[in-house]
């Protein structure tokens, strides 16, 4: 189990914002790094041992989601914790983060996921098969924003889902 105070994250800046039941603590974290943009958000215990977390990453001009380069998301909850709704809460604290963060922020944008593994997760969640998965294989396709990936969602319907 990871801690908030491991070295890999020591480029994150960390901010509280909140609890869930008064035992698992909810942080928001950012890093720029090399031109890429990692926003998370993560569970931890009051030991700060992570046990769960959720990361957009990609990169952009004056924001995260102005370049019309890929973002993608991934999520993680520890298995003694999982179906017990944290990865709602997670996403909704990521989206009330970005809204706050970026107050004009196109709701379309979308977010993608690499590859599906998560045995109906992301299905669950209204994410759908991204037409622009197969252009991976021919070059003018290489820069397409979500090129390669499997499936997507508008940040609108994650927040909608997230508030579900």
């Amino acid at each position: 189990m990871y801690n908030l105070s491991d070295p890999h994250l020591r480029d994150f800046t960390f901010k509280q914002r909140g609890n869930i039941d008064g035992y698992i603590l909810i942080y928001s974290g950012i890093r720029k790094l090399f031109g890429t943009i990692t926003r998370s958000i993560y569970l931890t215990l009051y030991n700060n041992d992570i046990i769960g977390s959720f990361d957009i990453v990609g990169s952009g001009l004056k924001h995260q989601f102005d370049s019309g380069i890929t973002n993608d998301m991934h999520i993680y909850i520890e298995d003694c914790f999982r179906g017990k709704g944290l990865s709602k809460i997670m996403m909704k604290h990521m989206i009330d983060k970005i809204y706050e963060d970026i107050p004009d922020m196109n709701r379309q944008q979308m977010i993608f996921i690499d590859a599906d593994a998560s045995d109906g997760f992301w299905d669950k969640i209204g994410m759908v098969k991204s037409k622009r998965y197969g252009y991976n294989r021919t070059p003018k396709y290489y820069e397409r924003e979500g090129a390669g990936y499997e499936k997507y969602i508008t940040i609108n319907k994650l927040y909608k889902f997230a508030l579900s």
